[in-house]
This record gives structure tokens, C-alpha cells and sequence, in this order.
């Protein structure tokens, strides 16, 4: 047999061979028995025991985890007590290691703290970006300015290069006298210039809002502002509507730095209890209170909430703070059968990725605009941030909740019970109220993850396309070539003398 023959049997057994390999894999499949009901749960069992929401055999038997682990334990989780401390002479109601009297008072302290904060916030930011220079500032060439939906286009014209008569329209349109001397003039157009480009931003930025989350229109232009006239003051060009959300966003970042760094690193550092109580009664406390503020809004118009949003993004941070209060709630209640670290685990994923979120509101409303590929990248960031906690390892800890929720309305796995880890006993744990509210907080909560990914994806696509734009505006211009000289008529004649003159 030749060599090319017995390249071509060769390479016609192999097809033949894998056909029969995937034949004969698929026979192991359909002649396997399906796996039962009772082997899936068993497996998520499994899986949920390794993400740390209830022990292992192996941990319940060395004693080696912060679980109830015997029915003394148990017979304490969500029983309710009075407890000797009183507030106004009405006895405090504790229900695990939940007490009704810390929450309130933690919703109170939040209160104070946040307004405190807002204030201190709103005089470091004035003392440092808020030097103005009216030569730093320009006009618009036309009135009104055309600012369409989208990006935010800047003035074209400088104030120390505007003419009389620009100065006096532009000062006209703005309703204001014109000033004597001609210094007393371009300044006061300059303010005029900043406090034009606020509104016309913060106008775009509310219609946006009311369009998008109130009237759930699709397809609407992302508002993104014009770059600042003066990075050093940024502060004074923002709106004074917009200045609070900047602000706002600042403090609840330290918040979600402090209940989702500091307090688990301490906690696992040092396992003392009182971090994990701490953090559960702050959060609780920033969040209940920032929820009755929206409440508050929406009765009086009257604006006290720490993040400052539109009103109409209410039905999208309520279910966020609801879902909180009510899961750390819960978890609370359960006293020592709900597991520290694993609360610790789910609160510092959704917070680390909350530092991002707030970051990047700030950010795109700071002189970073000036600087696109630090902002791009930042900006990727926190993209990654919200895959990879609020959407690889929130469907994890998602079905984990869900089965725990279960397991105390009905029975904790049974390769548990022998070492006394029972739940609440209930006939039909899907039915339970534990169950059914905790699926309600998490629907909440994955409707809340879906709209941020969102939203910073769009951030990270205004970010690239402003990275190209500078790209394209260093490309070096295209040299001019000079034009070709005509030639004489004796040249067009012969071509050997218009050659050689070439």
C-alpha cells in the first residue's frame, strides 16, 4: 500500500471512531437513571455548606464554626423577649440578637450623622473647588446654546476674548444690568457663563431621570456634561442641585467602606461579636433612615436624603434599602443560628462593589473628564466590580439565601441533625413568611444589581468614546503638499522636457 493510501484509511477511521466515542457516551447518558430530586437538593446542600451558609459534617462534629449547634441554641432563634431596658417606660423587644429599641436608635443616630456629614462635606468641597478666574471661562456664540440630548457641548468663546457686544447680548439674556467698567463686564458674564452651563445640565440631567426611570422610555441619549471651564473649579460649576448628590454619594462610599472593609477585616481579625453588631445596626440605621427621608420627600418636597437622586429613582433605591434593612433584619433575628461570617461575606461582596458604584457617580462629575483613559480604566473597573459581585457571585449566595430560608422554615439537611442543627419545623417551607419575603428581597435586590450594571455600562461607553476622541485629536495633521505647477506649453509638447523639469 502506498503512502497516500494509508493517509487516506487513516484519516477515514477517524471520523468513524469519534462517531462510535460519542454514540457510545451517549448511551452511558440515557442508560444512567436521571438524577432525583432528593440528589440536586443534596448537591446544593453540598455547595451551599462550602460557601460557608451552614456548616459541614465535618466542621458541626469539631465544633468549628459560629452556628447554634445544639437545641438550647436553637430554641432561642426568632423567640421573643422583653428585654429590662425601657424607652419611656415601654420594655425593649429583642427577637434574637435583634433589638428594637438599638434599631431605632441607630435609624436616629444615622439621621444626625448623615446631615452632620453632609454639611462637612459640602464646606471642604467650597474651600478647595471653588476658585473662580474669569479668564478661564466662556460664552456661548449662540442664544440660547443648542444642548441637545447627550453629550454636553462647551462655549466657544472666551471671556477675555469676547467682544463688547457679546458681553452686552450675553449679560441681556441673562437679565442682568450691564456693569460700568469693562473688567466689572467679562466677570460678571463669566458667573453668568458657569450658572448657564449648570442649568442646561442639570435641566438635561432631570429630564433624563423622569424619562428614563419614571416613564421607562428606551433608547434615550445619556446625559454627560460639558468638561469644566476650570478643574479648580468644578465644585462652583456644579448646580446646586447636583452638589448634594456628589456629596451624598461621597458619604454613603465611607459608609460601604466602613460596614464592608473595616468591620469584617476587624471581625476576622479579633472575632469579636460586637463588629459584626455594629456594622448590622449602621447599615440598618443609614439605610431605614434614608428610606423614611424619600417617604419624607415625597409628603413635604422637602429634601433630606443622603443620596440626593432624582425622585424618580426612588422605586429603584427603595427596594435596595429594603432589601438591607430587612436581610440583615432577619439575620439578626436568627440570632446565633445565622452565621457571622457568612452575613460578614454577602455584606462585604455588595458593599466593595458599592464603593465602585459611588465612585464612579463622583467621578464623572470631577475633572477626571480631562483625564479619559484614567477614567476608561477606572471606569472598567467598576464594571468588573458589579460582574463579579453582583452578578457571578450574587447567583451563588442568591440560591444559598433562598435554600437557607428554606431550611429554617422547614428542616436543615439531614446529614446535620445529628448534631442538633433542626430549623423551624414549618409543613410547607415555600409557604413560610421567612421564605416568601426573603424571595420578594431578593427579587428586589437582583432588579436593583441589573439597572447598576446597566447604567455603568453606559458610563464605560461615554468613557471609551471620549478616549477615542482624544485619541483622534493627537493624530498629527496630514502634511499639506504644495500644489503642482502647470506646465508651459512647450513642456506639454514634449514630454522628455516636462521630465526633466520634474
Amino acid at each position: 500500500m502506498s503512502a497516500a493510501r494509508f493517509r487516506l484509511a487513516q484519516g477515514s477511521r477517524r471520523p468513524a471512531a469519534a462517531i462510535a466515542a460519542a454514540a457510545a457516551l451517549l448511551s452511558t447518558l440515557v442508560a444512567a437513571p436521571p438524577p432525583t430530586l432528593s440528589d440536586v437538593i443534596s448537591s446544593l446542600d453540598h455547595a451551599v455548606a462550602a460557601l460557608g451558609l451552614w456548616p459541614t459534617a465535618e466542621s458541626a462534629a469539631a465544633g468549628d464554626h459560629d452556628w447554634c449547634v445544639n437545641a438550647e441554641c436553637m430554641r432561642t432563634v426568632f423567640r421573643v423577649s422583653a428585654s429590662e431596658v425601657t424607652l419611656g417606660g415601654v420594655p425593649d423587644v429583642v427577637i434574637g440578637d435583634f433589638s428594637v429599641l438599638r434599631f431605632l436608635l441607630s435609624v436616629v443616630v444615622a439621621g444626625v450623622v448623615s446631615n452632620v456629614a453632609m454639611r462637612i462635606a459640602d464646606t471642604i468641597a467650597r474651600l478647595l473647588f471653588t476658585h473662580f478666574d474669569a479668564a478661564k471661562c466662556s460664552l456661548p456664540s449662540v442664544l440660547p446654546w443648542p444642548d441637545p440630548a447627550g453629550n454636553s457641548k462647551p462655549f466657544d468663546v472666551p471671556v477675555p476674548e469676547a467682544s463688547e457686544e457679546q458681553l452686552a447680548s450675553f449679560l441681556a439674556f441673562r437679565g442682568v444690568a450691564l456693569p460700568a467698567t469693562d473688567a466689572a463686564r467679562r466677570e460678571a458674564a463669566a458667573r453668568e457663563a458657569i450658572s448657564y452651563m449648570a442649568e442646561l445640565f442639570d435641566r438635561k440631567h432631570d429630564d433624563w431621570c423622569y424619562r428614563h426611570y419614571a416613564l421607562r422610555e428606551k433608547g434615550l441619549a445619556f446625559p454627560y456634561r460639558a468638561p469644566f471651564m476650570d478643574d479648580w473649579n468644578f465644585y462652583g460649576e456644579t448646580s446646586a442641585h447636583l452638589r448634594p448628590v456628589g456629596n451624598g454619594q461621597i458619604i454613603f462610599a465611607l459608609h460601604h467602606a466602613v460596614e464592608g472593609f473595616m468591620m469584617p477585616l476587624l471581625y476576622f481579625w479579633t472575632h469579636n461579636p460586637s463588629y459584626f453588631f455594629f456594622s448590622m445596626y449602621a447599615d440598618m440605621g443609614v439605610e431605614a433612615y434614608d428610606t423614611l427621608a424619600m417617604l419624607y420627600r415625597r409628603w413635604t418636597g422637602r429634601d433630606h436624603t443622603l443620596t440626593r437622586h432624582h425622585p424618580a429613582v426612588d422605586h429603584i433605591l427603595t427596594p435596595h434599602h429594603l432589601f438591607g434593612v430587612f436581610f440583615e433584619t432577619l439575620a439578626l433575628m436568627g440570632g446565633p443560628g445565622i452565621s457571622k461570617t457568612f452575613m460578614f461575606h454577602v455584606e462585604a461582596s455588595a458593599h466593595a462593589s458599592g464603593v465602585f458604584i459611588l465612585a464612579a457617580i463622583v467621578m464623572h462629575q470631577t475633572p477626571a473628564q480631562s483625564w479619559p483613559r484614567f477614567l476608561y480604566r477606572f471606569q472598567k473597573c467598576v464594571v468588573a466590580a458589579i460582574v463579579a459581585c453582583r452578578v457571578i457571585w450574587w447567583i451563588p449566595v442568591a440560591a444559598g439565601s433562598l435554600r437557607l430560608a428554606y431550611a429554617y422554615s422547614g428542616d436543615f439537611p439531614a446529614w446535620l441533625a445529628p448534631y442538633g442543627i433542626r430549623g423551624l419545623g414549618h409543613s410547607f417551607p415555600l409557604l413560610s413568611p421567612v421564605f416568601l419575603f426573603s424571595l420578594l428581597l431578593i427579587g428586589f435586590y437582583t432588579h436593583f444589581n441589573a439597572d447598576q450594571l446597566q447604567y455603568n455600562l453606559k458610563l464605560l461607553r461615554k468613557a471609551a468614546a471620549r478616549v477615542r476622541a482624544a485619541n483622534e485629536a493627537e493624530k498629527p495633521a496630514p502634511a499639506k503638499h504644495a500644489p503642482a505647477k502647470l506646465a508651459s506649453p512647450a513642456q506639454r509638447k514634449s514630454p522628455r522636457l516636462a521630465a526633466a523639469s520634474a
